[in-house]
């Protein structure tokens, strides 16, 4: 199995929900690669006691997925009593592109790496979204009531930037995970399934493992904006880069 190093500080509060599809993303800068231990019996044990056969004609036993069962209704029949993306209750899909929300990033092996790489240098007060000339760099211009001296969060592309800043801290493990259709309230109805239970109401989370993977201290959360720059660009998910941007 592969062991995740974190990063991240304590948790912002959870963002008003918007639906629509989103990314979770993880930056898993360290890891290792661990092997099970596997001890033979001694010769004392006793030997286990054998399996007992099922009939020939016995229907196999299969574990229900409630969550997958209403997800696989509202699909076939294009609404749900329970949830739905979009602003009309009576379409489960209205939405089907990305929207301009906050997405849940989780890092490993990031706190306390300097500029660019510690989570904290990119988000709060250095915020790409509290300075218009940053803003104009990213967007050609500076979008409409997008500058605010309250934001916590860094952009999308920044999460490019630091993979890079990781590289040219001499990082040899860089891990980019995207968790495709996970917003926050989504990670948090996982964790109330695992657990049974309502974990947290807030923040980073707990009771899955990235959760609650400190790495050594060196996990941090935070949140990401993923605003559509325009539409019709091509890209290039092994380099990360556009071909013809707008």
């Amino acid at each position: 199995m592969m062991s995740l190093p974190c990063l991240f500080r304590p948790p912002l509060k959870s963002p008003s929900f918007q639906g629509s599809r989103s990314s979770l993303s993880a930056i898993l800068l360290t890891g290792i690669l661990c092997s099970p231990l596997i001890c033979p019996a001694a010769e004392s044990d006793p030997a286990p006691a054998a399996e007992s056969q099922p009939a020939a004609n016995a229907e196999p036993a299969t574990a229900v997925d409630h969550v997958r069962q209403l997800q696989t209704e509202a699909t076939l029949k294009g609404h749900s009593p329970i949830a739905h993306w979009g602003t009309d209750p009576a379409k489960y899909q209205q939405w089907g592109s990305h929207s301009n929300r906050l997405i849940p990033v989780y890092t490993f092996g990031t706190k306390g790496g300097g500029d660019g790489l510690d989570l904290n240098s990119l988000t709060g007060p250095h915020s790409t979204y509290r300075s218009e000339e940053k803003l104009r760099q990213l967007y050609g211009h500076v979008p409409v009531d997008t500058v605010s001296d309250k934001a916590e969060y860094l952009d999308q592309t920044d999460i490019y930037g630091l993979q890079k800043a990781a590289l040219a801290a001499g990082r040899k493990y860089i891990f980019l995970v995207v968790f495709d259709g996970m917003d926050w309230q989504t990670t948090q109805a996982a964790a109330i399934v695992r657990r049974q239970q309502v974990p947290y109401t807030e923040g980073r989370g707990q009771g899955l493992h990235f959760q609650d993977y400190a790495a050594n201290g060196t996990s941090q959360f935070g949140w990401m904006v993923t605003s559509p720059h325009n539409q019709g660009t091509k890209v290039d998910v092994n380099t990360q880069t556009i071909s013809n941007p707008g």
